[in-house]
Order: structure tokens, then C-alpha cells, then sequence
């Protein structure tokens, strides 16, 4: 019987998720934060598109997001508001 993954949002996924957009072709960097609160922002680049996150796994899900839907990344008039359907079930009518 095969064992089941569970794989969550941590530090031990950034280096993991560099090594993808790395292995894509994309340019990935960190630009240091002034603040010393912060360590900056992760960037990564490839032709002529630009990307900026927080962190590598927000960076890979934003490339992801936007392999898929191109450009025109924004949710359309005709598709439903899914993170304000879940919010709804998740935490109910408040």
C-alpha cells in the first residue's frame, strides 16, 4: 500500500520550490529588506515577465497562477468567488 502525502507550508519547501522555478528557466533572487524585521522580497524572472512574493512558495504559486491563466490572471465576471464561497463555508454567515 502506497503511502499517503501530506506536504504543507514550510521552510523546508524553499529551497524545493527555488529548485522548480530555477529548473523552469526562471532568474530567482532575494532583494534584502532595509527593515531588519523583514528579509525581503523573493523575485523571479524570465522573458519578459516579472514576479515578487513574500517567500519561494508564494512565488511558485504566483508563477503557477499565472502559467495557467496568462495575463489575464484576475478572476472573470462569469466565474464564481470561490475564496468568498469557502471563507462562507468555513466560517459561516457572521
Amino acid at each position: 500500500m502506497e503511502k499517503k502525502i501530506r506536504l504543507a507550508d514550510a521552510m523546508n519547501t524553499y529551497n524545493s520550490a527555488l529548485l522548480v522555478l530555477q529548473t523552469h528557466g526562471y532568474k530567482v533572487w532575494l532583494e534584502p529588506s532595509e527593515d531588519d524585521s523583514e528579509l525581503g522580497t523573493w523575485w523571479a524572472s524570465k522573458d519578459e515577465a516579472d514576479f515578487a512574493a513574500f517567500d519561494p512558495l508564494r512565488l511558485l504559486g504566483l508563477i503557477a497562477m499565472w502559467e495557467q491563466r496568462g495575463n489575464q490572471w484576475q478572476r472573470k465576471a462569469n466565474e464564481e468567488n470561490l475564496y468568498d464561497k469557502l471563507l462562507t463555508q468555513a466560517l459561516g454567515d457572521e
